[in-house]
């Protein structure tokens, strides 16, 4: 299975967020020739780059005079008039956005998101991967669809005291919570 590429120095391909593909055979044996640790220094330098090009890119163009008057215009309809308090609530939405991007914690799990990323799919498994999803889509969803109704029942009791003794809302929230947990395994599922 081909995976998309970052390409590193000396032609050697690492990660599968953007560039061009390589065998999942290649991706294993470059991850462990380079180690973990030259993975977070790309990974940073990737959130670098990223956060550079967001400031010199899209910050000036927020910044720029009339834009947030033309968004306010568009937004609030404010026509002609006076908006000051609306323009520094902009302003502290744009620079607070740039603060965020900028913050050691965003840093940080985005540094931890792409290569712990990298890591998992050069080990996906495409059997084991296959067998989680045809286990849910055929398995647990039509489990749970035939045992919907006493699943339900069940649950409802045990959720009448918190409910104050309202059996519809427990019902109700029991639905609810059975549907989530639908989707959940779904898109757990689509997700590997």
């Amino acid at each position: 299975m081909g995976l998309t590429a970052i390409e590193c120095p000396d032609g050697v391909c690492h990660s599968h967020h953007g560039g061009h593909s390589v065998e999942r055979a290649t991706m294993q044996a470059s991850l462990k020739s380079h180690g973990r640790d030259w993975c977070e220094r790309l990974a940073e330098r990737i959130y670098e780059m990223s956060v550079d090009t967001f400031s010199q890119n899209v910050m000036p163009s927020l910044h720029a005079a009339g834009w947030q008057r033309r968004h306010l215009d568009w937004e609030f309809k404010l026509n002609e008039l006076e908006s000051e308090p609306d323009r520094t609530l902009v302003d502290g939405i744009i620079n607070a956005t740039e603060s965020f991007l900028r913050s050691s914690e965003v840093h940080r799990l985005f540094i931890q998101e792409l290569v712990q990323g990298t890591f998992d799919e050069a080990a996906a498994d495409d059997l084991r991967i296959q067998a989680v999803r045809t286990l849910v889509e055929t398995e647990i969803v039509s489990m749970l669809e035939e045992r919907r109704q006493s699943l339900i029942e069940r649950l409802s009791e045990q959720l009448l005291e918190a409910a104050k003794g309202d059996l519809a809302a427990a019902q109700s929230a029991s639905e609810e919570a059975l549907m989530e947990v639908e989707r959940l395994l779904v898109n757990h599922a689509e997700a590997l």
